[in-house]
């Protein structure tokens, strides 16, 4: 007599198939929207470091070289404007008319793209440090990587020239302006 053993495929059963999916289809589900967060958070960062070091580094040119140094957004990449930054202009400002003349260009910068920035100077489009390192137009530059509120960041330049962060002061995850209004992104 000839036994006959079955022997039995490997794989998954339909069943089975379906359970993994759902239960990987929850798991995404709970991490995407904390990689976007973590995506955002990180980009924000990023681009208000990179504001930061144009700060310093504009403050560092008007200090070295002893002339009065600016830096202003642009959407074309030589003059300067408040809004639709694609561009971060540093140039030595000897006629002191708040723009990027012929000569004057010390660096353009390109932007992140996707990034929006606002310019709120409190004089001209542009934010100027004197030979001896204070700011002689400050104010400060509002950035936001999307249009979400909380992503908002403002760089703010005082008038010795000191950059600083504005920060969440009442805890709910948007930073706050001056005037102690919640920062809006940029448009």
């Amino acid at each position: 007599m000839r036994i006959i053993q079955r022997r039995h495929a490997r794989g998954f059963t339909l069943g089975e198939a379906l359970t993994s999916m759902a239960i990987l289809g929850i798991l995404l589900s709970l991490a995407v929207p904390a990689f976007t967060h973590l995506t955002l958070n990180s980009q924000k960062n990023s681009a208000a470091q990179q504001v930061r070091s144009l700060l310093s580094h504009a403050r560092s040119i008007a200090v070295t070289m002893r002339k009065s140094t600016s830096l202003c957004g642009s959407q074309n990449g030589y003059s300067c404007t408040k809004t639709g930054i694609r561009f971060f202009l540093i140039f030595v400002d000897h006629n002191l008319n708040g723009q990027a003349d012929p000569g004057e260009l010390v660096r353009q910068e390109p932007v992140p793209p996707g990034t929006r920035y606002r310019v709120n100077a409190s004089s001209l489009s542009s934010i100027r440090f004197r030979p001896n390192g204070t700011a002689s137009s400050y104010g400060s530059i509002a950035l936001c990587p999307s249009a979400d509120n909380r992503y908002a960041a403002r760089l703010i330049v005082s008038s010795v020239g000191r950059v600083r962060s504005a920060w969440d002061s009442d805890g709910d995850g948007v930073v706050e302006g001056a005037d102690g209004r919640p920062q809006s992104c940029p448009a």
